[in-house]
């Protein structure tokens, strides 16, 4: 095996994880699923998987004046609590970071919203 194929195949396994299709469909905030091996105290590797910690919360949005249903990660939920809420974090967070497609339509909504109202939303 060549030096050049083996740094590839190392540069592709340290991937940060599979993206689930569903990641989309709530905001993830670029959480992953992992893999990796569980060791014993024998040392016996067993294969296993990382899941994000995704809850079910409703959400209020204060420019847009409603509860969203969404399925949100505890990192997502830490950040929108120092960020200050829903509309916060996602005007002030990059759509790269979002990595959602919901979440950037939500965004959009905000942006437009504020727009209407005769506010120049800073987004980032």
């Amino acid at each position: 095996m060549s030096f050049l194929s083996t740094i590839t195949r190392s540069l592709f396994r340290a991937n940060s994880g599979t993206r689930p299709n569903r990641a989309d469909t709530g905001l993830l905030g670029g959480v992953r699923v992992l893999s990796g091996n569980k060791k014993s105290h024998a040392g016996n590797k067993m294969r296993r998987m990382w899941k994000p910690n995704v809850h079910k919360r409703q959400i209020y949005s204060l420019v847009l004046d409603t509860h969203l249903d969404l399925r949100v990660s505890s990192k997502v939920l830490r950040t929108m609590d120092k960020k200050g809420g829903l509309d916060a974090y996602l005007l002030t967070t990059p759509n790269n970071k979002i990595d959602s497609a919901l979440g950037v339509q939500i965004k959009e909504k905000i942006v437009a919203k504020l727009k209407e109202d005769g506010k120049e939303p800073k987004v980032a």
